[in-house]
């Protein structure tokens, strides 16, 4: 069964339940630009947050700190293209004075992702202004290093304090006196006094999770690529000898686990604006490991508005489906999975456009970093089947249906598996690669020279056809892919 579940305590389950109870409208209900310094402890924030239903990340920001600007940027890159996230602009910060820690040499050598092509970066505090000004929504700004490009941002454009929810930042102190602080207390200073929500999250240097072996195993147990690449950067050196060590602690993770969780925190305000955000005394080591693990779990029903749980077990399914279910679920994941069943189900026959739609549109929502129902689509596949077929699975994968008005058909003088997809001011194309258009073409009319025209044994040949490529065809390899 490929929806597994995972045990925690008791009242894990019920907290986590708690946290998420109103969050069902497939919207997200963060809005957030992350500013990290590139600490080991930041990869893991942001996988948490790229792989939660409940956060869209506009953007993520390089701050001083543990690596300098430039190196951050260039590991949250790698980060990006390596989660197929290409589409998540990244900026970069400026330097401040501050001394360089202690722990930039583990920071300089933990592993982010394979190196990445990247042109010049454009300026953090200049993309985060650009950011609130396209965003409807009030943003939240989740800070991982120093507050040095809040700080510039807000001498640029002071009027932009009031588009901003809160702050959510991390320092190891609880006086909001401490690393973070430290690497430029001048920014720090006059952001808490600049008027601006901000939520100082600290562990109160109490440790209260220690990522250790056994926590990295049972991550290694979740089946997503955020929790995978955590545990490939942790055993990797230098990280692998800091957790023998017990070295390593869940410091920046805070921030995550308190905007998701944050029935599990105590706070305590310090004024109109700031306030001090810790673990409850109540909440043990362990339930609050397990809170963290359920984080990178995700909700099993973020995605369905009729099922608690999309249909899981083997027998459901018809026995050619079933036959490649497990194995196509491993490769390319249960969401795309269940819009591929949802699409051939409603195309009314195992298509093999259909699933190239849904992977196309899977393919763009991945891009972006988004969910359903929040981009426009502009479909090149024209009226007429085979390749119009595409357009079934473009709706069901991205949400963009003719209902919502988001999809449109372009009048082309040459249908062609190719669509345009546009979010928040930029523009995508994803065109099918000719070799796999080829490969469909010729597979297609083998199948009409060998049963003679369009009978029952020609589609059951194409149902075949249709199975195979759902589980050979990987959406990262089959589309040609522009930013416009």
């Amino acid at each position: 069964m490929f929806f597994r579940t995972i045990r925690f305590s008791m009242a894990a389950w019920l907290l986590f339940a708690a946290a998420i109870v109103s969050a069902h409208s497939g919207k997200a209900r963060f809005h957030v630009i992350v500013d990290t310094d590139g600490a080991a402890d930041d990869l893991r924030t942001i996988c948490m947050l790229l792989g939660s239903h409940d956060v869209e990340v506009l953007g993520i920001l390089s701050s001083p700190g543990a690596q300098t600007t430039q190196r951050t940027a260039q590991c949250v890159k790698s980060l990006l293209v390596a989660l197929h996230h290409d589409g998540i602009p990244v900026g970069c910060g400026r330097e401040s004075q501050a001394k360089a820690p202690a722990w930039r040499r583990h920071s300089e050598q933990t592993y982010w992702g394979p190196a990445a092509e990247c042109a010049a970066f454009a300026d953090a505090a200049q993309m985060m202004e650009s950011i609130i000004d396209g965003e409807e929504e009030r943003i939240t700004v989740v800070a991982l290093g120093a507050l040095t490009n809040i700080a510039d941002m807000i001498r640029r454009c002071p009027d932009k304090i009031g588009r901003i929810e809160r702050i959510v930042w991390y320092d190891d102190m609880p006086q909001g006196t401490g690393a973070n602080f430290k690497a430029d207390a001048e920014a720090a200073r006059e952001v808490l006094s600049c008027g601006a929500r901000v939520e100082i999250v600290s562990d109160n240097g109490l440790r209260s999770i220690v990522i250790t072996r056994p926590l990295l195993d049972a991550m290694s147990a979740i089946p997503t690529p955020y929790a995978r690449h955590i545990v490939a950067s942790h055993c990797r050196r230098p990280l692998d000898r800091l957790v023998e060590r017990s070295h390593l602690a869940a410091w920046d993770d805070l921030t995550a686990l308190y905007m998701l969780c944050p029935e599990i925190f105590e706070r305590h305000p310090v004024d109109d604006n700031t306030a001090y955000c810790t673990l409850s005394e109540e909440i043990s080591s362990q339930c609050a490991a397990d809170m963290l693990l359920s984080v990178l779990w995700g909700r099993p029903d973020a995605e369905n508005r009729v099922f608690y749980d999309f249909p899981a077990c083997e027998q459901t399914y018809a026995a050619d489906v079933r036959a490649i279910m497990r194995e196509t679920v491993g490769r390319h994941g249960a969401s795309e999975w269940r819009a591929a069943v949802l699409t051939n189900e409603m195309h009314g026959h195992l298509g093999i456009y259909a699933t190239i739609g849904v992977k196309m549109g899977m393919r763009a929502r991945e891009w972006f970093g988004i969910g359903v129902d929040d981009m426009e689509v502009v479909s090149h596949a024209g009226l007429t089947p085979p390749v119009s077929c595409m357009n079934d699975g473009l709706q069901v994968a991205t949400g963009a249906s003719l209902g919502h008005g988001l999809i449109s058909v372009a009048e082309v003088d040459s249908p062609r598996p190719e669509a345009t997809f546009r979010f928040k001011g930029r523009t995508l194309r994803l065109r099918l690669k000719d070799e796999y258009a080829r490969r469909i073409a010729q597979d297609c009319r083998r199948g009409v020279e060998l049963y003679g025209g369009l009978n029952e044994d020609y589609w059951q040949y194409v149902r075949a056809l249709a199975l195979s490529y759902w589980l050979d065809f990987d959406r990262h390899d089959i589309f040609e892919t522009e930013e416009l």
